[in-house]
């Protein structure tokens, strides 16, 4: 995973759900292959974005009650969050259209 945030019980209220800009949350974790192959589209949308989507990862073994409480029943879950509210969510690989899709819709 690239250098994003990492967001666990304790910071999760301050990057996901009060953060001012709308936020990219992977579910993941380390032993999840096809969690590494959504690696470099993440990382792209995360560049292209810049400064408009914070883009934050968690890990599901180190966070389970929040994968459970945002609903993740497969890995990768990748959820659109703004203005505190999950608006979206993408589960499994696919094509990097279909998450520009998804924050499209939402901008």
């Amino acid at each position: 995973m690239a250098d994003f945030a990492q967001v666990v019980d304790s910071n999760y209220t301050q990057e996901v759900i009060e953060s001012e800009q709308p936020v990219l949350v992977k579910f993941w974790a380390p032993w999840c292959g096809p969690c590494k192959m959504l690696d470099p589209i993440v990382e792209s949308i995360a560049e292209e974005q810049g400064d408009a989507l914070k883009v934050v990862a968690i890990n599901v073994d180190d966070a389970p009650d929040l994968a459970a409480q945002n609903g993740v029943r497969g890995l990768p879950t990748i959820a659109l969050f703004k203005s505190g509210e999950k608006l979206e969510a993408l589960t499994g690989v696919q094509p990097k259209e279909n998450f520009d899709a998804m924050i499209s819709r939402h901008a």
